[in-house]
């Protein structure tokens, strides 16, 4: 095998020199590498002799590999002939030449011939002679490579390296324990995991808590059609509190519209005003003291707080609902994100809880002192206690029902109290307007999300004329069950209150607390509980009052117990229980018992009064304003004899006339409400007596025939002639409070009355209908429909259906004139609040008359103004501070003019110029005029001037260029002296106000000058 052999010896040699060479040199670099080795040996010893000594045992160890290799190419693959033998042999030499396999890549191999070799095969190429080549190749050359690394780990210098090789490493393990060390966190007694985690841990709390509780569900209402569920943040509003005692029991609401002025109690103040550092909030069942913790937590969540709270920005909330530990265990610190928050509670660091508590940021809400059991409320107490004594700058709100904590309750740990109030009639209609703006996100919204307005609307005219409904939504909670009504039943909320009185006491006396698990020592029936707070409210309504001594409350609970079955409880017991979890009777102040609302304790009353079967009682007290709910509500709860007896003894009473008849015949029109039916005998009586109470007379009247619906409207005219315009005027409002598809085909017949205040009374219920069909049929015929008013910015894009509107004045804030567009016939404009820009008014091309005011300080673009040809009448109320009046001398037929003057003095050329003017009222800020603006002036008729100085110079100057004043109005001016009314011999009416000890006698020289002093 002269081939074979050659190859043989080469590979030996190579793999001998290669050894050698690492020897020689003290580090393999790449040019050691191709160094010749008998350089490196001339270079490598001075004597003469060693290098011969040198290849002598070169040759030896070249010998025993080519013995190692010879048996390996012998006995492997035989197959192969010797050539292809020989060739690979020889590509093995080339790849030992070529391959790094000094002491760097050995130590990179961790010393191991098989990862060497491993690494040399992924680095060379193999010679592809073939498959049984190319594998051969590959035994081969894990053969030299082994033989190699054997060699180099018994030369001398192997073991210094490989210990400098474990220094390093251990040098480079030590640093990189040190970086792990480093990034470990710092463990203390507050932190024993560290705080790295802190923070991402804290935003992805604050954003469950912000999607998972910014939804509220009606609990306790049954509903056939959806689920009533809306956004918190989107239905939130701002309640009224006060600090003191719960006021007594709410009386008739006064007629305020929902959307008029806010009639709150002397004394009360918004919510988010009254909250401190630590608060104890109270309020009755439903005022709305569960929503308020939840919009805290949310807005929290959110960083968005205004106002008075802004400075809770940043804080973390913690919300524990107190129903959740009925068993009184109270949860730690760490504890705190289970109620709300269990689904992350598992992410949170260790400690993290206590340390948001300690560094003042916590903010922990604390839900429903009155829903645990009396026994367990020490340990509320205590609970917050010691949570303050640790955590002194914790922010704490916690909410109960008055019976279950006074004002008192936790004042020693530094809480305020604060009551919440029942809802003015502004909050209502805020809350109605809310919730159903809310309702647009709800997933299973019975309508389309479009028509939520048009259910919105049937249920303000319900509520407009029906004050009993309105006195039951005066809690969140009840108006909320009114809305989901409404929502549910498609507007057609029960005429007969009976109903919903039946929801409600449903919803107070059971449902809500079932469905929201909370329990207690006291076990009663609904039944049970109707039974004994009947007899409570007809003792009330019986002796007159609006509330009863505690201890007489006591002894008719014990006198109601003495008969009742399944009753295990004393009555002390019974009452407290009530007191605590009914929602419907209260506790005001100590010893005095009243019912938290007063529609409620008629409803209850008149069930008792049927029960002992004695309507002759409500027959007698019929005429008393106190008795006028209960026996409408009587006429409910009665049924066969009973009814006739109540219905007969009315008109009875009706019949024999005297100063009570007409409100005894509308009382019986209100029972139509609520009676399921009419005696047979009795129709034509209840007939007649309807007659005679239709048309209303007032206000009240209308809204009282009005709650009886569709009886009366259907016996009302469709011509409204026969009626003065004053019966006219509260005909119409009675059928837009009564609403529907009747009432719409009612004032379509009337939209042809000539009187413009029935028109005007058609405009003003448009409100409580669908606005474009309602623009469309019965604004638009309207004969008086040249000028008509709008309260409601919601209509103004249906004012394009007005095509003989020429008269417009909208009496609420304006953002937009876009609409202008659509109204180009306007001769006459007036806008109480404009918060747009005037560019639309271009669009007007013949009006003639333009009246704004203008509360904000941004400058006020008036040149589109100059383009109206035809407008005569500018009156612009603006409080700006550098307002230019230039546009004044590109207006040519102006002739009345007011407004307010700028600051300095650069107004006095545009208004000096303005000599045609008939009219003017300028307003000022103590600015002095100058006579000289009026020189010239010889039109003028009509002069106001406010808040301005020296005006009996100015005066002078009107009187010589001879205008014909015949009204002056001076208010807050420096006008000392009247005796300048002897040069205005024209003037007829004179305001002035205030006058401090002014001489009046120059006035008596004028007798026909009407003077009038304001004040």
């Amino acid at each position: 095998m002269p081939g074979v052999e050659t190859a043989v010896v080469a590979a030996g040699r190579a793999i001998a020199e290669r050894a050698m060479r690492e020897w020689l040199a003290v580090r393999a670099a790449r040019r050691d590498r191709e160094t010749q080795l008998k350089d490196l040996i001339q270079s490598g010893f001075r004597d003469r002799l060693a290098p011969r000594k040198f290849g002598n045992q070169l040759d030896g160890i070249a010998m025993a590999v080519e013995t190692r290799l010879r048996d390996l190419v012998e006995q492997e693959y035989r197959d192969l002939d010797e050539a292809a033998r020989a060739a690979v042999l020889l590509e093995v030499v080339e790849a030992l030449r070529a391959t790094d396999l000094s002491d760097r890549a050995l130590f990179d191999a961790d010393a191991d011939p098989a990862r060497l070799a491993a690494r040399v095969l992924d680095t060379v190429a193999p010679p592809r002679l073939g498959a049984d080549e190319d594998a051969l190749y590959g035994v081969l050359l894990a053969e030299c490579v082994a033989c190699l690394v054997g060699m180099m780990q018994q030369l001398p210098q192997y073991l210094p390296r490989a210990q400098t090789e474990s220094l390093a490493r251990l040098s480079g393990l030590a640093e990189g324990v040190e970086r792990v060390l480093a990034r470990l966190p710092a463990r203390t007694l507050e932190a024993p995991e560290g705080t790295r985690d802190d923070h991402a841990f804290e935003q992805h709390y604050l954003a469950f808590l912000s999607r998972t509780l910014d939804e509220i569900e009606l609990f306790g209402v049954p509903m056939e059609t959806y689920r009533p569920r809306t956004s918190l943040s989107v239905a939130y509003i701002s309640l009224n509190v006060s600090t003191g005692q719960p006021r007594r029991t709410l009386e008739r609401l006064a007629p305020a519209s929902l959307t008029g002025r806010d009639e709150s109690e002397p004394g009360s103040r918004r919510i988010e005003s009254a909250l401190t550092r630590r608060t104890l909030v109270r309020g009755e069942a439903g005022s709305g003291k569960s929503t308020l913790l939840r919009w805290l937590a949310v807005t929290a969540a959110r960083r968005g707080f205004t106002g008075d709270l802004s400075s809770w920005n940043g804080c973390v909330p913690f919300m524990v609902k107190l129903r959740s530990h009925a068993d009184g265990r109270l949860p730690a610190p760490s504890g705190l994100l289970d109620d709300v928050a269990q689904e992350v509670a598992g992410l949170m660091p260790r400690g993290w809880a206590e340390r948001v508590l300690a560094s003042g940021r916590g903010l922990l809400l604390v839900d429903g002192v009155d829903e645990l059991r009396v026994r367990h409320r020490q340990a509320v107490r205590q609970w917050l206690g010691r949570l303050l004594a640790a955590n002194p700058e914790l922010r704490v709100v916690v909410t109960s029902r008055p019976a279950a904590a006074d004002v008192r309750w936790l004042a020693d740990d530094g809480f305020a109290a604060a009551l919440l109030e029942p809802m003015t009639p502004q909050d209502l209609g805020e809350f109605i307007g809310q919730w159903h703006v809310a309702m647009h996100a709800c997933p299973s919204l019975p309508c389309e999300p479009g028509e939520l307005r048009t259910y919105e609307r049937a249920l303000l005219a319900r509520l407009e004329s029906t004050p009993h409904l309105r006195l039951l939504a005066a809690t969140p909670l009840l108006a909320a069950m009114i809305c989901a009504l409404n929502l549910d039943r498609r507007t057609q909320l029960p005429r007969s209150r009976m109903g919903l009185y039946e929801a409600v006491l449903a919803l107070l006396l059971e449902r809500r607390d079932a469905e929201r698990g909370i329990q207690d020592d006291i076990v009663l029936d609904p039944e049970q509980k109707i039974w004994i707070l009947r007899d409570l409210a007809w003792r009330v309504v019986s002796m007159g009052r609006s509330e009863l001594a505690k201890a007489t409350a006591l002894r008719r609970i014990e006198q109601r117990l003495t008969g009742m079955t399944r009753m295990p409880y004393q009555a002390a017991d019974v009452l407290d229980y009530l007191l605590r979890r009914s929602g419907v009777i209260r506790e005001p102040v100590p010893g005095r018992i009243d019912f938290a609302h007063k529609t409620v304790q008629e409803y209850l009353a008149a069930g008792q009064l049927v029960e002992d079967d004695d309507v002759e009682a409500a027959v007698e007290r019929a005429h008393l304003d106190q008795w006028r709910e209960v026996v409408v509500m009587a006429a409910g709860h009665a049924t066969g004899r009973g009814r006739r007896d109540l219905l007969r003894g009315l008109l009875d009473r009706a019949d024999e006339g005297g100063r009570h008849a007409r409100r005894l015949r509308l009382l019986v029109a209100s029972c139509l409400e609520t009676l399921r039916e009419i005696p047979v005998e009795l129709r034509d009586r209840v007939e007649s007596c309807l007659t005679k109470v239709i048309p209303p007379r007032s206000v009240d009247e209308a809204r009282i025939l009005a709650a009886a619906g569709e009886e009366i409207l259907r016996r009302v005219p469709d011509d409204l002639s026969r009626f003065t315009e004053n019966q006219a005027i509260h005909t119409v409002r009675m059928t837009g409070w009564i609403n529907g598809e009747d009432a719409l085909r009612k004032l379509t017949a009337w939209s042809a009355d000539p009187r413009w205040a029935v028109g005007d009374a058609m405009v003003k219920v448009w409100p409580f209908f669908e606005p474009d069909r309602y623009a469309r049929e019965v604004v638009a015929p309207l004969s008086t429909l040249p000028w008509i008013t709008v309260t409601d910015t919601s209509h103004l894009p249906y004012l394009g259906h007005l095509n003989r509107m020429k008269g417009l004045k909208v009496e609420s804030r304006v953002d937009s004139l876009e609409f202008l567009k659509n109204t180009p016939q306007l001769i006459d404009l007036e806008l109480d609040e404009l918060a747009g820009e005037l560019t639309p008014v271009r669009h007007l091309a013949g009006l003639k008359r333009l009246w704004f005011q203008r509360s904000s300080m941004e400058p006020m673009d008036m040149t589109p103004i100059t383009t109206l040809d035809k407008l005569h009448t500018v009156c612009a109320w603006c409080n700006q501070d550098d307002a230019d009046l230039g546009f004044l001398d590109w207006i040519p037929r102006l002739y009345e003019l007011a407004l307010s003057l700028p600051e300095g003095d650069a107004w006095t050329g545009p208004l000096s110029r303005q000599t045609k003017l008939t009219w003017l009222s300028v307003r000022g800020a103590e600015q002095e005029l100058s006579p000289s603006v009026f020189a010239g002036w010889q039109a003028l008729k009509w002069l106001s001037l406010r808040r301005l100085r020296n005006i009996p110079a100015c005066l002078d100057a009107l009187a010589d260029a001879g205008a014909p004043l015949t009204r002056l109005l001076l208010h807050d001016t420096d006008v000392t002296d009247l005796s300048f009314v002897a040069k205005l011999p024209l003037l007829t009416r004179l305001n002035l106000g205030p006058l401090n000890d002014l001489d009046r006698s120059p006035l008596e020289a004028l007798p026909n000058l009407e003077v009038t002093i304001l004040s």
